[in-house]
């Protein structure tokens, strides 16, 4: 842990990575947990994808994003902490935070996690709903859910457009600002408001 409260992005790779007792084999690696925001988690002519510009512009101006590739041939904010000078999960946020997260179900909770407790900024995720890290850091947390109208494409360091992703994306809203961008950036997609957990029993120990 950092004096923000947070582990690294190596520290929670490393931990990600580690085997438990019962699942030993095979042992996680970076490949198969998800990489950073700018990472596919497979294996091809590159490991390096970016945010879509023209999707985050819509959204109005930001004033940081902590999840940056150093070879971006552009910026989606007015500050971008870059891997390894800047690790963006342990550095201070301010103002209104776009976040572009680590894509991976073991990986991705510490950033939601910050993002939360900063409240005050839009992340985008592939939209795994029924997953622990939607249940227990995205709908408890998020004031609102854009479940967006067909897949999204991530581009080459390059500035290439590259396929749409491997699963639905859904963007998130932290503040009521970032509600109002949401509801008002002409992207289409399903808005939902603030959740209500409901207490009980999960549908797969039925």
């Amino acid at each position: 842990m950092t004096e923000y409260g947070y582990s690294s992005i190596a520290q929670t790779l490393s931990a990600a990575a580690a085997p438990s007792a019962a699942h030993a084999d095979p042992t996680p690696t970076l490949s198969n947990i998800g990489g950073f925001s700018f990472e596919k988690p497979n294996t091809g002519k590159t490991n390096d994808w970016l945010s879509l510009f023209a999707l985050v512009q819509r959204l109005g101006p930001f004033d940081l994003d902590p999840c940056g590739y150093a070879g971006m041939p552009w910026r989606l904010a007015t500050t971008t902490y870059f891997l390894p000078e800047k690790d963006g999960l342990i550095e201070p946020w301010y103002g209104r935070v776009f976040c572009n997260p680590p894509y991976g179900s073991r990986t991705v909770v510490p950033w939601l996690k910050r993002m939360a407790k900063h409240a005050n900024g839009i992340l985008l995720i592939y939209a795994r709903c029924e997953t622990q890290a939607w249940q227990r850091n995205v709908f408890p947390f998020a004031d609102a859910v854009v479940f967006l109208e067909g897949r999204v494409h991530f581009y080459l360091p390059s500035g290439e457009r590259g396929k749409s992703g491997t699963a639905p994306s859904a963007l998130l809203a932290f503040g009521q600002n970032n509600v109002d961008a949401l509801r008002n950036a002409g992207i289409a997609g399903a808005m939902y408001l603030k959740a209500e957990m409901l207490r009980g029993i999960k549908a797969s120990e039925f």
